[in-house]
């Protein structure tokens, strides 16, 4: 249901930008998504045990005849997916407890929906450089998953189930394309790389047996995406 939720605000933020501007180029790729900081630390207090992964992107940039020149305003939305390093988290735990700790597999998986300014100059007649900025939503989809502890004797004392309930969080990001314009003023391709920060609150819910306790913490999603982007072009006059 949030994840619907996510979607739909993102909706209601296209339909604002369209009803505003005219739309000079949509986007859609793929991306390489690399947590840094925090996200991909494997720090048993503050680490997010984020591994490499992947995702999609869908772009829209607009213009206005409000905006000075190569100023446009950027609708970015990507949806991604990052496995967690359980194996290292359960290393970590089997440090701390003392006792063997194996956890089950389990994936981060954000959605984020940012709007902002870009600027581009051209570099060369068919390649054009480009700087944007966000800000926007992040909901992160965080996996559930198990955490078992054994003894000296390979029998499990503990089995738990650890639920996240993630909410809505503030994000912003920034980055930087270069774009080669295949067929002018039709289509494009785009090598890019963002950088986005979102700090989000999450309820951590554990259950053992029948008895279940709930934990108020956040998580700091961080992360470097760099992927390639196939741009529609829809030059049209835009709107004063």
């Amino acid at each position: 249901m949030k994840t619907i939720r996510a979607l739909f605000i993102s909706l209601l933020m296209l339909v604002f930008v369209t009803d505003l501007f005219a739309q000079d180029e949509s986007s859609f790729g793929g991306f390489l998504a690399s947590p840094v900081g925090d996200f991909k630390s494997t720090n048993r207090s503050s680490g997010g045990f984020a591994k490499p992964g992947g995702g999609i992107v869908f772009d829209s940039k607009y213009t206005s005849g409000l905006l000075p020149a190569n100023w446009h305003f950027y609708f970015h939305s990507t949806y991604q997916w990052n496995d967690m390093d359980t194996e290292a988290l359960g290393k970590a735990f089997t440090e701390a407890l003392g006792y063997r700790t194996e956890v089950s597999d389990s994936k981060f998986s954000p959605i984020l929906t940012t709007v902002g300014p870009a600027y581009d100059f051209r570099l060369s007649k068919n390649i054009v450089f480009e700087l944007k900025a966000g800000i926007g939503i992040m909901f992160n989809n965080t996996k559930a998953f198990t955490v078992k502890v054994y003894d000296e004797n390979n029998s499990v004392i503990v089995d738990q189930l650890i639920n996240f309930d993630n909410k809505l969080a503030f994000a912003y990001n920034g980055g930087a394309e270069i774009k080669f314009e295949i067929v002018k003023n039709q289509f494009a391709i785009t090598l890019f790389s963002d950088y986005t920060f979102a700090k989000q609150t999450t309820k951590i819910s554990s259950s053992v047996g029948s008895t279940t306790s709930l934990v108020d913490s956040f998580q700091k999603l961080e992360y470097l995406n760099t992927g390639i982007k196939f741009v529609l072009v829809n030059k049209t006059v835009a709107p004063k």
